[in-house]
């Protein structure tokens, strides 16, 4: 699993909310903010398959979020 997370009972980490952004920038600021609130499980901004930035973080209700931007998509 991209993140990072040990696989478990059942929780509100099942699914991931996807949060896609039209720039790495966005990407980083996400992240940045998330950092302080996010727990030990948050991953770091990764290359996915080349082209994509992302990471993951958890919200303080314990839903995982992805930030993802991809330069290929199209606008």
């Amino acid at each position: 699993m991209d993140t990072g997370l040990a696989v478990g009972p059942t929780s509100s980490t099942e699914m991931t909310l996807g949060h896609n952004v039209e720039s790495k920038a966005e990407v980083d600021a996400l992240m940045e903010q998330a950092g302080p609130q996010a727990p030990p499980s948050s991953s770091p901004l990764m290359t996915h398959s080349g082209v994509a930035i992302q990471g993951y973080f958890q919200d303080p209700d314990g839903h995982l979020w992805e930030v993802v931007w991809n330069p290929q998509w199209s606008e």
